[in-house]
């Protein structure tokens, strides 16, 4: 049994000492790393595309992607959580589960050729790249075939094979692409790599690990999973209309080109959410969950801290240099998105802090509201595109931004009963830290720039190093003292 944590002494310490209590230690780095991996490398990948693709190319694969991540979504992908549920004659489930996701993957497939076909109606470019974007559509299938292995590595703690399977899948795959590129077939390349990652990982589950089971439909065994999986095939139905559909809107109503600058700044969205994810699961849940109602601000707080910490950092930056750094990294065609990256890069940043609050909901018995409140924001952030997207993708990262301070402002609210002192963490928190990164980055850069007169890329690069140590400076500034004290007390821990 896990002693409740006293309010006053809640760390990183802390938590890995419970995590190693629970055996846990290596899930989390492990977990850690996956997250970073997945991450780094397809950023590292895109980045490449970018140069021998032009952006309207790009969009076009984007178009495909988003929509065969948003049927995938259609399928009951939730069964995945509901085998993780069972404990008794695992096979029978497994074999039920693995014979309907193959199934409905290869219906899903169908269905994805079919909203190809109506946007190539709707979409100039989509017909001239028609053969490709059917390629993509094997995502589905390939992925929602994964997530019945993955289930038995998950029962079987199998962190490591976990990790090194996405690792593996964007290397391999990123490096076939990458070579197909430098054969002069760039857009051969992008598609092999998104359809080589759903492939590798599904090999990487299977192979050598005796996880693949037959398909065999049991009646009694759909039955009894019936219920949870299609709680949790909403819920993830939710996250993907969040994180495609607003891509979908915007290649009907704008362009492609226009999407590719808008997916670009959504990778960047997207780093935020996935960090703040990772610390969710692995450090806020177990820290709420196990801390009694006294000790709950002091966690939140600490929540806040560690995301501004990591996050704030990089949206400063991104705000005040994002004219120099995207057409400095991506090149200079895409120098129209740095104004919806800052943008985009700022709805993570307040993203990110909503999860400390969604972390709370989640462990305190509150998943219904919390489910309201993730969708509310998934059809808010539609209505918002639909609206604004005839005044440009900068219009439609703005109201993005701006739904989700509303919906991290709803949730901040939801938990003032557990943390009544809220506007003032994030006061101390989150806004003054990021007041001062601002003022750093944007004092450093000028400064070097004073200094520096030449308009070269090296000069241009000594001018971002200096503004970002600035604004380090600036936000260290407010968590020196925290720092100094990142080791607290252990927590004693029974059994």
């Amino acid at each position: 049994m896990i002693t409740p944590v006293s309010h006053s002494r809640v760390g990183l310490g802390t938590l890995f000492g419970r995590l190693k209590g629970r055996n846990g230690l290596i899930g989390a780095i492990w977990s850690c790393l996956n997250a970073g991996a997945g991450v780094a490398l397809p950023f590292v990948v895109f980045i490449f595309f970018a140069h021998v693709l032009m952006p309207a190319q790009v969009g076009m694969i984007v178009l495909g992607v988003s929509c065969a991540e948003f049927v995938k979504a259609i399928g009951l992908s939730g069964l995945y959580e509901a085998l993780l549920q069972q404990s008794i004659d695992r096979q029978r489930y497994h074999e039920t589960a693995f014979a309907v996701l193959l199934l409905s993957g290869l219906v899903l497939l169908g269905v994805y050729a079919g909203m190809i076909t109506l946007l190539a109606r709707m979409i100039d470019g989509v017909a001239a790249t028609y053969p490709a974007l059917l390629v993509i559509g094997l995502r589905i299938p390939l992925d929602l075939a994964t997530l019945q292995p993955q289930a038995v590595l998950a029962q079987r703690l199998s962190y490591r094979r976990m990790a090194i399977r996405s690792i593996i899948a964007n290397v391999g795959a990123g490096a076939v692409g990458i070579g197909l590129a430098l054969t002069g077939r760039p857009m051969a390349g992008m598609v092999t790599y998104q359809v080589g990652q759903s492939a590798l990982i599904l090999l990487t589950t299977a192979i050598g690990t005796a996880a693949l089971a037959w398909p065999r439909l049991h009646r009694d065994c759909l039955r009894r999973m019936a219920h949870e999986a299609t709680m949790s095939s909403i819920v993830r139905l939710v996250a993907a209309t969040n994180n495609y559909v607003d891509q979908i809107i915007i290649a009907t109503m704008l362009s492609s080109t226009r999407l590719a600058y808008f997916n670009l700044a959504k990778r960047v969205e997207t780093t935020f959410i996935t960090a703040s994810a990772s610390f969710s699961a692995i450090l806020f849940q177990p820290l709420f969950a196990t801390t009694d109602a006294a000790g709950r601000e002091p966690v939140l707080r600490k929540g806040l801290a560690t995301l501004t910490l990591l996050c704030g950092l990089p949206v400063a930056f991104l705000v005040i240099n994002g004219d120099r750094v995207v057409p400095l990294v991506f090149g200079a065609r895409w120098a129209p998105a740095a104004p919806v990256v800052a943008l985009l890069a700022i709805a993570g940043l307040l993203r990110a802090l909503g999860s400390v609050h969604g972390a709370l909901l989640s462990v305190s018995g509150r998943n219904r509201q919390l489910a309201i409140m993730s969708s509310v924001s998934a059809l808010s952030g539609i209505l918002g595109v639909v609206v604004t997207a005839r005044y440009g993708v900068v219009w439609c990262a703005a109201a993005l931004m701006l739904k989700n301070l509303a919906i991290t402002m709803w949730m901040a609210v939801s938990t003032r009963r557990d943390v009544p002192h809220t506007a003032r963490a994030y006061l101390v928190e989150v806004i003054v830290p990021v007041a001062l990164m601002l003022s750093g980055v944007a004092g450093g850069g000028m400064l070097a720039g004073a200094t520096i007169s030449h308009a070269a890329p090296a000069a241009t690069i000594a001018i971002l190093i200096a503004s970002i140590l600035a604004g380090a400076c600036g936000g260290l500034i407010c968590y020196a003292r925290r720092l100094l004290r990142i080791a607290p007390a252990s927590i004693p821990v029974n059994g």
